[in-house]
């Protein structure tokens, strides 16, 4: 290892010995977020991002100790990332620019009536400070007045926030994150307090910097050569925040020069057969665990064998079971997973499969693209006796999901009074703290300005002085308390989880610095752009499975010279076309009517997907007939009426903004719902849906 220090490595050391009960297991007990101490970290860390800490579960103060900057070379073959960093850095650069540019032209090239038509401000709003606080942040309440409800807006629980008087490009604007919003008010917490009450207020929709942020760490996380960081562990009595993988050989391999490479498989290969010639370790986290290793075995093949003590797998196929085989037992793996073919009935099982069956120690990280989506697998989950951990700010959290939040469970924890009350004490001295120190100064000013100060005026201003340095003497020990305190209960509630469900982008809060997570899944990996699926990878992980399918939704790109240069393409996709990572499709889709599937397994899935949706004679399934519809006519030769039909329409596309909108499409789609739900009573609107698909060109 090299002596050179350098931001890609960095750790904060602990003592094993601050770690108690289950958090004392390697896998579940670390320790500390890295690299700042607690002064840096006030000013910093929780001001510029407020979402930064709307994703964690209490204000979390960091102790002054000593950190520890290194970076771990590596050999060319295995560390190799120089083209992948600076590919992925400028195409995120390039992502981020435009977004900023976005924004920024918004608030330069609008008016201020067209903002506030389009819900990005809101003007002349009255605010004071609420009593309660979000995770030791001041919270504060927006509104026009008694009466009034708030205009239409686009400000959702947890969107950034900028705060000025009149205009936030020639003010210096406050950053604050939304807690919730009602009707006729809406809640923002600030990192600090500020003077509030007097005059109005304006709030404009600003941008999320912390999700480019973390994936730009994310890609240079790949550079660390974590054998050497864990090697350190194991030379001494501290651990380390892991900050990297330990499947650089896999993510990296197509970035080999060519005389590093082996030949890649061949293109007439099944993707099942690609990974047979990889030259990379195929055995993941659970390769010395004989049971698992076992059932992966047998249950990998055409007709599993299946011995006394399987787990029943009721209502799986055969190539959900084959999915769940691969997943368990390879070190990386691709489920590709079509429209209506159990994507996350397969996750669940193979959760359910490992903490429930195999009752491994290791704890999981399940992360999704979208909030919608980690909380149908956090339900699912629940459903089948596995403990989930919902992470994410509350406001994105499904009420059904809420008692499974971090949020909530901390609340329950015993310690929350003892923490709440400690809380309180130290935000009540820190009030004293600010009051003694105006009053100190404005007392220094007199003094300074008096030609003979009184004795007893200088003496009162040392007694002023030593009662605020033992204030500020309690107030960081206090401070350091609550950090203590708020990182047990953080272990416990983690410890106690089976599995840690959150987005992939919030996979990096602070919440979860606490653990390492060697084995990953991440679903919707199709529709996330490779640096984002890297953000819950470099947490450590020795174990992925990607679920999606490259054939339908890509990631969204604002960017179109990005898009040019292969942003869209997802870290999914791109193993996929590679073809070394051993990959299984979910092959039978249990949504569509047999008419309405035939032209995607057609088109995207060269007629490998089947249909779970007919009998045995090739007969669409009872509750599967079309419904009624002034566009679905009788059709005479078949004696029924269609399941698919195409609309035409000559209106032509406009622009709002960058995007491209067709209001005649829109008003086509509208009347078709409309008599929908008309002509069938017993139809739901939730049940109206539609899955694009991409184009295969």
């Amino acid at each position: 290892m090299t002596a050179t220090i350098l931001p890609q490595l960095m750790c904060r050391k602990v003592p094993h010995s601050d770690m108690t009960g289950a958090a004392e297991h390697h896998l579940v007990s670390r320790r500390l977020r890295p690299t700042m101490d607690m002064e840096e970290h006030e000013d910093i860390g929780r001001e510029s991002n407020p979402m930064r800490w709307a994703t964690t579960s209490m204000t979390l103060w960091f102790l002054p100790l000593k950190f520890i900057l290194k970076s771990a070379h590596s050999s060319p073959r295995s560390m190799n990332n120089s083209h992948h960093g600076v590919r992925f850095m400028k195409l995120l650069a390039l992502e981020e620019a435009e977004d900023e540019a976005a924004h920024k032209h918004r608030l330069t090239t609008w008016s201020l009536d067209r903002l506030r038509l389009e819900g990005y401000t809101l003007t002349d709003l009255s605010a004071y400070w609420l009593e309660e606080n979000q995770f030791g942040r001041p919270v504060a309440s927006f509104a026009l007045g008694p009466g009034s409800n708030l205009p239409p807006h686009k400000f959702e629980n947890g969107s950034q926030v900028m705060l000025s008087r009149l205009d936030p490009l020639r003010e210096q604007p406050v950053i604050g994150s939304v807690v919730r919003h009602t009707e006729s008010n809406m809640h923002i917490c600030f990192p600090t307090m500020f003077r509030l009450n007097e005059g109005v207020w304006r709030l404009d929709l600003g941008r999320p910097n912390l999700m480019y942020e973390r994936m730009s760490q994310a890609i240079s996380y790949l550079k660390t050569n974590i054998e050497d960081v864990e090697a350190l562990e194991t030379e001494s009595s501290w651990q380390y925040v892991l900050q990297g993988t330990h499947l650089r050989d896999v993510i990296l391999r197509s970035f080999i020069p060519p005389s590093d490479s082996i030949a890649p498989p061949s293109e007439d290969t099944e993707p099942d057969e690609k990974s047979s010639g990889a030259n990379f370790e195929h055995a993941g986290m659970f390769k010395d665990d004989q049971r698992i290793q076992s059932w992966a075995r047998r249950y990998s093949r055409p007709n599993p064998v299946v011995v006394e003590g399987d787990p029943p797998l009721d209502g799986l196929n055969q190539s959900q079971i084959r999915a769940m085989a691969a997943m368990v037992s390879e070190r990386v793996s691709l489920i590709q997973g079509p429209p209506g073919t159990g994507k996350t009935k397969t996750i669940i099982e193979t959760i359910k499969l490992l903490k429930v069956h195999f009752e491994v120690p290791q704890p999981l990280l399940v992360c999704t693209y979208t909030n919608v989506a980690v909380d149908n697998l956090v339900e699912g989950f629940a459903n089948v006796g596995v403990k989930p951990l919902r992470i994410g700010y509350n406001g994105n959290v499904r009420q059904s999901c809420l008692p499974h939040s971090l949020d909530y469970k901390l609340e329950q924890h015993p310690l929350h009074p003892s923490l709440t009350s400690l809380m309180k004490d130290e935000a009540d001295v820190d009030s004293h703290i600010r009051n003694l120190t105006i009053e100190t100064k404005e007392l220094d000013k007199k003094i300074e300005e008096s030609k003979r100060p009184r004795k007893a005026t200088l003496e009162r201003a040392r007694n002023m002085k030593e009662a605020l340095l033992k204030l500020c003497i309690r107030h960081k020990a206090m401070k350091r308390k609550v950090y203590a305190m708020s990182q047990q209960m953080l272990r416990d509630v983690i410890a106690d989880a089976d599995v840690i469900c959150t987005t992939c982008i919030t996979a990096a809060c602070n919440a979860l610095s606490v653990i390492d997570s060697p084995v990953v899944f991440v679903d919707e990996a199709s529709m996330s752009t490779e640096p984002a699926s890297l953000v819950p990878i470099m947490k450590g992980s020795r174990h992925l499975a990607l679920i999606g399918d490259h054939k339908q939704l890509p990631p969204v790109i604002v960017s179109q010279k990005a898009k040019e240069e292969g942003f869209g393409i997802s870290l999914f996709e791109r193993l996929t076309e590679e073809g070394h990572v051993p990959s299984v499709m979910l092959d039978i889709q249990y949504r569509m009517h047999p008419d309405i599937s035939h032209f995607p397994a057609m088109e995207f899935y060269d007629l490998a997907l089947l249909d779970g949706t007919v009998d045995s004679g090739g007969n669409a399934l009872p509750g599967l007939e079309p419904p009624s519809s002034m566009h679905l006519r009788h059709d005479s030769v078949k004696n029924r009426r269609p399941s698919v039909i195409f609309l035409d329409h000559t209106g032509n596309e406009s622009f709002k903004g960058k995007s491209r909108i067709n209001i005649h499409e829109g008003h086509i789609v509208a009347s078709v719902v409309e008599d929908l739900l008309l002509n069938n009573p017993h139809l739901k609107a939730e049940t109206l849906d539609h899955s694009p698909i991409r184009s295969s060109s």
